[in-house]
């Protein structure tokens, strides 16, 4: 019995420093990527034919965002703190065909913006995709190819330190028929 007594400091001990060195080469969770943010009244887009026309057969398209992820890299000087930060992004989103389009093709434009933590635009890029509603297909989900933001860090500067906003382009039409339609859907 005292084998085994004085055997067991000796295997906790040992179990310490196994755990102990696992810990040491478990790598550190990498620093966080900028949260991402969809623009509540430029999440969506109605586009009507030129006119003044506003009802159902009126309609080109309709599209909803749907997400936007992607990664982040950061390349920072160990002496200085300072360096970049990578983004890759890629946006998604749902679209409909309206009765008004008639030879499937729509031109959709979103932006994507990074703040800073003041909430100040740092930069800010426009994006145009052309998607073809092939067939008689009426509806579909459409991933643009990635966007990529090269962030300036300031040393002790994270991505936490910034935010990422995307919303379609829109008129001033546009963003008062968005409202109106979340507006009637809440009473």
């Amino acid at each position: 019995m005292t084998q085994l007594l004085a055997f067991r400091p000796t295997a906790l001990a040992m179990a310490a420093l196994a755990l102990s060195a696992c810990e040491a080469l478990t790598p550190a969770p990498p620093p966080p990527c900028p949260d991402v943010a969809l623009v509540s009244d430029a999440a969506t887009i109605t586009k009507f034919v030129e006119g003044p026309g506003r009802d159902l057969t009126d309609v080109l398209y309709e599209a909803q965002l749907v997400n936007a992820a992607g990664a982040c890299n950061y390349d920072v000087e160990k002496e200085t703190g300072a360096g970049t930060l990578d983004v890759d992004m890629a946006v998604s989103m749902e679209m409909a065909r309206g009765p008004a389009n008639r030879d499937g093709r729509v031109a959709v434009r979103y932006f994507v913006a990074l703040t800073g933590t003041d909430g100040e635009i740092i930069d800010r890029q426009r994006f145009e995709g052309v998607v073809e509603f092939i067939g008689n297909r009426s509806r579909l989900v459409w991933t643009d190819e990635p966007v990529y933001l090269a962030i300036p860090l300031k040393a002790g500067q994270t991505g936490s330190d910034f935010k990422i906003y995307v919303g379609y382009e829109l008129s001033r039409e546009e963003v008062e028929f968005n409202r109106n339609r979340t507006a009637g859907i809440r009473r």
